[in-house]
């Protein structure tokens, strides 16, 4: 991705992640996590990560889906590092 995707404090989006890269996202946060996997992929393709990323405070964060890992965690180093290198 060449540019950026900027985002405003308190903006929030739903994320897809797999090989190092954001494949999926959107900004429809009336979605649950599940729904926004059924309309992309239909199911989550083994080995991608699926979460939510904010902007809080200047800094964007990524974290887990609680309903796809049992847990809602920050997004371990290599889904943060596609995160950053993706939204702004």
């Amino acid at each position: 991705m060449s540019e950026k995707i900027k985002m405003r404090d308190g903006d929030t989006m739903l994320i897809m992640v797999k090989d190092g890269e954001v494949v999926h996202f959107t900004p429809n946060m009336s979605l649950t996590h599940s729904e926004f996997v059924k309309r992309i992929t239909g199911q989550l393709p083994e080995g991608a990560w699926v979460g939510s990323v904010s902007k809080l405070d200047g800094e964007v964060v990524a974290i887990s889906s609680k309903h796809f890992f049992g847990y809602q965690l920050p997004a371990p180093p290599e889904v943060a590092e596609a995160v950053r290198r993706t939204f702004e």
